[in-house]
Parts: C-alpha cells; sequence; structure tokens
C-alpha cells in the first residue's frame, strides 16, 4: 500500500523554542505525493515574527502532486518548487491567502510562474487511497490528507492541533472529525504520529 515518511522543512520560533514544522511524502503506485512544502527562503517580516529556519534540502523534486493542508507561510513557502506541478488545495484557503492578512504566506508564494492550483470544494481523491477531508479551524480552508496504508487508516493533519493534548481537547470542528476518524495521526509541529484521546 502507501507509505508515509515526514521530513523535518522548516523551524518556526513560537512558544518560546524553536518548533519543527514537518512535511509528508507518500509512497504511491503512480508516483510520490508531497504533502506541504516547509520553506524555502524566508522574509524580513517573517524573520522578525518568527524567526523561521527553512530545510530546503528535505524537499524531494520529483514528485506527482502537491497537498497544501493550509497556506500559512511554513507550509505552503516551498510550493515555488513545484511549478507545472499539480498542488491540491481547498479553494475556499486558495481565496483567504489571495485576500492575504494573518499568516497566509506573501503573495508572491502562493501565485507563482507555473503554479498549477487544484481546487476543491469538500473532500475528494487524489489519488486511489489518498484521499482530502476538510477539517476546520486553524483555518476555514484547512484539510487533513486521509492515506490507506497496510496499517491502517493514517491521518496527516496538518495544524489541525499544534499538540495531540490540543487536539484532544476537540475544540474545533475540524479537531473533531480527525479524533472521529480514530486513525493514526501525524501533526505538523510533533516528531512521531500516534492514535489520539479526547481528553
Amino acid at each position: 500500500m502507501h507509505v508515509i515518511r515526514a521530513h523535518l522543512a522548516a523551524e518556526v520560533f513560537a512558544y518560546g523554542a524553536l518548533q519543527p514544522c514537518f512535511v509528508w511524502t507518500i509512497a504511491h503506485p503512480d508516483g510520490l505525493v508531497l504533502v506541504d512544502t516547509g520553506m524555502i527562503d524566508s522574509t524580513a517580516e517573517l524573520d522578525r515574527a518568527w524567526r523561521p529556519v527553512p530545510h530546503s534540502e528535505a524537499l524531494p523534486r520529483d514528485v506527482v502532486c502537491v497537498v497544501n493542508t493550509h497556506l500559512h507561510f511554513d507550509h505552503c513557502g516551498g510550493n515555488r518548487l513545484y511549478p507545472g506541478v499539480p498542488i491540491h488545495v481547498q479553494a475556499r484557503e486558495l481565496a483567504a491567502a489571495r485576500a492575504g492578512g494573518g499568516a497566509f504566506a506573501p503573495a508572491g508564494w502562493i501565485d507563482f510562474d507555473g503554479a498549477t492550483y487544484v481546487e476543491h470544494d469538500g473532500e475528494a481523491e487524489v489519488l486511489p487511497g489518498i484521499r482530502l477531508l476538510p477539517v476546520p479551524g486553524h483555518t476555514d480552508g484547512h484539510q487533513a490528507v486521509l492515506v490507506d496504508t497496510d496499517a491502517g487508516l493514517e491521518v496527516i493533519a496538518g495544524d489541525v492541533a499544534y499538540s495531540f493534548q490540543e487536539l484532544g481537547q476537540a475544540r474545533t470542528e475540524g479537531q473533531r472529525l480527525v479524533l472521529g476518524l480514530g486513525a493514526t495521526t501525524w501533526l505538523s509541529h510533533v516528531t512521531r504520529p500516534k492514535v489520539p484521546e479526547r481528553r
């Protein structure tokens, strides 16, 4: 089936320390799928607020498609490495990012030469065994990636929560949806996956 692998693609300063920001590859018979793209560089504004450390060397270049869980700077900052490659995103997330504000990425990181967004309105299948599930909360257009593996369903949940403790509190619709799946879950800022529990 499909194998998920985490890659440290950036670090950002939050909660008093540098926090990891992971992206994932999914090995699929049709080719490698990349979920989120971390950062490949920064801006003066981001440096002041977040002090990011990009790890672009962790990003594979030969992928059949990219999925963005959401379009915050530390999750889509490497999209520009993939001109012409389909980038799957929820339509409402792309519209909000283009409107700007908050932690969305700079405009040139969203719309770049060769940007090829595939916009979805709700659940969708990217490839057999890889599906998208809207999980609003962190952003209105946040999505998780559901992956069928030999071990069963696994969920790449991005920033649906920053920690498993936060996820277990089930404060947002997205958190409740992910908890309801009862599956091994990967979070952007946590090193290892686990099956989350409601607290």
